[in-house]
């Protein structure tokens, strides 16, 4: 089936667009937190996500629907500089829907990107592997590839060396191969996934 974006995600993308424009008005002091990124990063987030997968060589569009379930992201790294972070990075989604139980996760190095150290806006890229999984009673699809993401997120400081992080990230799977039952297919099918979500980011 296909779906639309919830009015309340929606409002979570634009409060999170509009945050750098908000912060830069406040002055130079408006991010504290942008001052302490050295050292150790941390963070973890939850939030909705939908997924679908894309299947050139299927001869039908059995994948193009997407699906919304439930997706997380964690990183441990460190910071290069206060406007450079460089993570672990570790993606997931996922979605129960007796009798189809559906899984991706990926495991990638991602960059993180301030541009200003007086905010907490940035950007992230990241690359690495991804495995999804769709299966039932009879039937396991699982496909391995490669995989890349994008994303912008902004940490709101709530301690010291703590903060709220809203993010997005776009994840895409490329390449790879997929495995029906055991047995190689000839055809690849390639996850991709869209995450909004909150969590915390120790710096």
């Amino acid at each position: 089936m296909r779906i639309s974006i919830c009015p309340r995600l929606a409002a979570a993308l634009v409060a999170l667009a509009l945050l750098p424009a908000s912060s830069s008005a406040q002055g130079p002091d408006a991010s504290p937190a942008a001052e302490a990124r050295t050292g150790i990063h941390f963070s973890i987030g939850l939030g909705p996500g939908s997924a679908s997968a894309s299947c050139p060589g299927c001869g039908a569009d059995f994948f193009e629907d997407r699906l919304t379930g439930v997706s997380g992201v964690a990183q441990l790294g460190f910071f290069a500089n206060p406007k450079l972070a460089v993570a672990a990075e570790f993606i997931g989604w996922l979605k129960n829907d007796a009798p189809i139980y559906r899984r991706v996760a990926g495991l990638g190095v991602s960059v993180l990107g301030y541009p200003s150290e007086t905010s907490g806006f940035f950007v992230k890229g990241s690359v690495g592997g991804i495995r999804a999984i769709a299966e039932d009673d009879l039937l396991l699809i699982q496909t391995d590839a490669w995989m890349a993401t994008t994303g912008i997120g902004y940490d709101l400081p709530v301690g010291e060396s703590i903060s709220l992080t809203l993010y997005a990230n776009y994840v895409r799977g490329f390449g790879g191969t997929t495995w029906v039952n055991g047995a190689a297919s000839p055809v690849v099918v390639t996850p991709n996934a869209l995450q909004v979500g909150a969590g915390f980011t120790v710096h």
